[in-house]
């Protein structure tokens, strides 16, 4: 009985030995592959931060959206052009006539500036 209490003892701390050496061997190996994942993220870096620019996503507005715009412009703000019709800041639309808008078609803008940075234009195509 403690022959066999002893081979007991000696079957556990074995099986636990075992265990501990597994784990330690992953361990190792994980590290090992995050420091060689790291050193390829880095190999060419050069210290310097490198980007990429995805795909520009033109907005859309309404047609509701752009005859909003045009009604609430200030003078000074950017002029708006709608299909080709060129509709000047500072004049007063309170009377616009929205029939030429198609209000629910989806139209794409396009923003022009001067050499300042400043907005000049806002060009909307159907």
């Amino acid at each position: 009985m403690e022959n066999a209490r002893s081979f007991m003892l000696l079957a556990a701390a074995f099986s636990l030995f075992i265990g501990a050496c597994t784990y330690a061997a992953q361990t190792v190996q994980a590290m090992d592959h995050a420091t060689w994942l790291v050193y390829n993220l880095n190999v060419n870096s050069s210290g310097k931060v490198h980007t990429t620019q995805g795909d520009t996503v033109q907005p859309v507005y309404s047609g509701a959206q752009i005859l909003f715009m045009i009604r609430n412009a200030e003078s000074g703000e950017a002029n708006i052009e709608v299909n080709g019709t060129l509709y000047v800041s500072g004049n007063d639309y309170t009377e616009l006539d929205p029939t030429p808008f198609l209000l629910h078609e989806a139209y794409q803008a396009n923003y022009l500036r001067d050499r300042d940075g400043n907005l000049t234009k806002i060009s909307f195509r159907s």
